[in-house]
């Protein structure tokens, strides 16, 4: 029978079978339960009812002995749930939150003796002692402080350690998404090192200063090399490892972080943990803008076929990023191609190209590595000399 089964059925109906009263009382030979214990028991039994409850309703149908002054199984440790509510509170001082959870480091003691005692009532009609100890210090603190609970995304979880009687943090990292524009060229996008900076640290310095954070991680929708302007807005999350403060003046920050004539940030804003698995499950197509240097004139004739480009086109893993990437061969497409001549040996290209493209070697050709290139269809060496990537698109 499933749980939703039992839980149509009063525990004063299932208590009238013998065989059910039989595995009870098996597992009360073990050692006497408080109100709270025995009621797990049969957690799965019934609904409207507290452990508690369930637990005195068992012990009359059986006629079992009244609640032990100490519990053979918990040790008191559900008696004695408003003391952990202190040291909560004591725990949370300094930290500014609005959600929490509560989890715990079980007493392995406990789970050992009350699996024996599973092996008589059945694992799936009872409640595990910590489940039932984390939500009843969750619904105390809740009254205690005013916060608000959240099993799934909470501010910090308050970790119960039952053996050593404490309870400690694990604070969530604060997230905050955005667009950035990178508006000078030379540094990269992450922390890397003999970098003075990086966007990372443009954008993340200051957001983790005002959280009182201590470090920061940086996420990006991809990413451009450290000579290459970003000049239409990329998707990034910055993450704030164990913030002490999390409502932050957003719109102060990005106009904080303006201020490098560097970097500018559009639409920052806190944002959920979820954000960034879906910031780089994004594949978006872009477009860039890119002067090229010829090694011989291109007369207007020449490149009318760079049309050529538009497709399919296979590129190898570039030489310039072997160290650290496998070396693979890949298939791209080329959405679009518009080409200005600055002079016989200066091309400006406007390139729309799948998320993935070598921009780079697609002008080059990198020595037959990606096919066709500028290189290829004009028939002299190309060399982009300048990138700027003019617009991500999302949409």
């Amino acid at each position: 029978m499933g749980e939703r089964a039992w839980r149509k059925i009063r525990i004063e109906d299932v208590l009238c079978r013998p065989d059910l009263r039989t595995r009870v009382r098996n597992a009360l030979a073990l050692g006497p339960l408080c109100d709270h214990c025995l009621g797990r028991l049969l957690a799965a039994v019934g609904t409207g009812l507290s452990n508690p409850q369930r637990g005195r309703l068992i012990r009359q149908a059986i006629e079992a002995p009244p609640p032990p002054e100490t519990c053979s199984l918990c040790g008191g440790l559900f008696d004695a749930v408003e003391e952990w509510v202190p040291r909560a509170v004591q725990a949370l001082e300094g930290w500014e939150l609005a959600t929490f959870a509560v989890t715990a480091h079980a007493d392995p003691q406990i789970e050992a003796q009350e699996a024996q005692r599973w092996q008589h009532t059945g694992a799936d009609l009872a409640e595990p002692y910590k489940q039932a100890f984390n939500r009843l210090l969750g619904i105390r603190l809740c009254n205690a402080t005013g916060l608000e609970p959240d099993l799934e995304h909470p501010d910090i979880y308050l970790v119960a350690d039952h053996a050593a009687g404490q309870v400690t943090l694990r604070v969530e990292p604060l997230f905050a998404h955005g667009r950035y524009r990178k508006l000078a060229r030379g540094f990269p996008q992450c922390r890397w090192r003999g970098w003075p900076t990086s966007i990372q640290q443009i954008i993340g310095d200051p957001v983790c200063r005002e959280a009182r954070g201590q470090d920061h991680a940086f996420h990006g929708c991809g990413r451009e090399d450290t000579d290459v302007r970003c000049l239409g807005a990329r998707p990034f999350v910055v993450e704030v490892l164990r913030p002490r403060r999390r409502s932050l003046d957003w719109a102060a920050l990005a106009q904080d972080i303006g201020r490098s004539e560097k970097v500018e940030v559009l639409d920052l804003a806190r944002c959920r943990r979820d954000e960034v698995a879906r910031l780089k499950g994004l594949r978006p197509e872009k477009t860039y803008r890119a002067t090229v240097r010829l090694a011989a004139d291109a007369d207007a004739a020449a490149c009318e076929r760079l049309a050529g480009l538009v497709g399919e086109i296979a590129q190898q893993t570039p030489n310039r990023v072997l160290k650290r990437r496998p070396d693979l061969r890949r298939r791209r497409r080329v959405h679009a191609v518009q080409w200005r001549q600055l002079d016989p040996r200066t091309l400006e290209l406007e390139v729309r190209a799948q998320a993935g493209t070598y921009i780079k070697e697609l002008i080059s050709g990198d020595g037959g590595r990606t096919r066709p290139s500028v290189t290829e269809v004009l028939g002299t060496a190309a060399l982009c000399v300048e990138l700027d990537v003019l617009a991500i698109h999302l949409h």
